[in-house]
């Protein structure tokens, strides 16, 4: 249904309802240093992803920061677990689309405040064209809020290893 391959799908769940340490799996980033705030993010066999910073907030703006990588993360895991929920319940979708947008208090960031120097007010919003009736978008759209991996992540208390 909409072009998600639920027969591999099923396959993996198989073998991880078989095998539950299956269910664990390592993702893994190298980030590398080319200069100034720029660092190339590779990630598995993928082109590198050059993450940088506005010129404002010292960098050379020659990729997206990373407040814009992660609110792009969140708001693409949000509208790939929505589709994937909507494709199980038997719904067409015609269009998804998903803007997310969050406030970044750049004095905190700067160590001219202090306060939450994380996102700030993130909004996601969700213009779905589906079979579903409207009721049935919203319940699977705030099923993904909830499950969604990178959205929960946000939650996670970090754990840091100096090499």
């Amino acid at each position: 249904m909409n072009n998600i391959s639920f027969d591999v799908q099923q396959q993996t769940v198989k073998a991880i309802k078989e095998n539950p340490e299956l269910g664990m799996k390592k993702w893994a980033a190298h980030i590398h240093w080319k200069d100034g705030v720029q660092n190339q993010v590779l990630i598995r066999d993928f082109e590198p992803l050059m993450i940088d910073e506005p010129e404002a907030l010292g960098g050379s703006d020659k990729g997206p920061s990373p407040i814009e990588t992660l609110i792009g993360a969140a708001g693409s895991c949000f509208a790939i677990t929505f589709e994937v929920f909507a494709s199980q319940n038997g719904i067409k979708l015609e269009k998804v689309e998903v803007d997310i947008e969050a406030d970044l208090n750049a004095a905190v960031f700067l160590g001219l405040e202090e306060g939450d120097g994380g996102i700030l007010n993130p909004i996601i919003k969700l213009k779905a064209i589906t079979s579903a009736s409207e009721e049935q978008v919203k319940k699977i759209a705030n099923l993904a809020l909830s499950k969604s991996p990178v959205l929960v992540s946000l939650k996670a208390k970090l754990e840091l290893v100096i090499q």
